[in-house]
């Protein structure tokens, strides 16, 4: 029986658990980004389409909308989405490979 690996033995799997915690936080990071990304978009593609009247508008549909938009794009990130997280995830996670993982 070893003590020195028997010690270090808990060590390493809390080096495991840090890394996928930081890759947890780096992929709801990512998702974040791509939810902001998207939200972007859609204001300025709704910027776009003529008023038809038919609703008065003012700061109630604003701020309707604008939780409405919130709600959209954090689902849209959140599953695939238009793939803008998952490349930034892949982008990110290669430059920061820990030294434990290198090949």
């Amino acid at each position: 029986m070893d003590i020195i690996s028997e010690a270090t033995a808990g060590l390493k799997g809390s080096t495991n658990s840090a890394d996928t915690l930081k890759e947890k936080k780096l992929r709801e990071a990512c998702a974040g980004f791509e939810a902001l990304m998207l939200k972007q978009i859609l204001s300025q593609a709704r910027q776009g389409i003529p008023k038809s009247g038919l609703l008065d508008g003012g700061y109630g549909e604003e701020m309707f909308q604008s939780i409405q938009d919130d709600q959209l794009t954090q689902k849209l990130a959140g599953s695939s989405g238009i793939g803008f997280g998952d490349m930034l995830y892949r982008q990110l996670s290669q430059a920061h490979v820990p030294p434990n993982k290198e090949k």
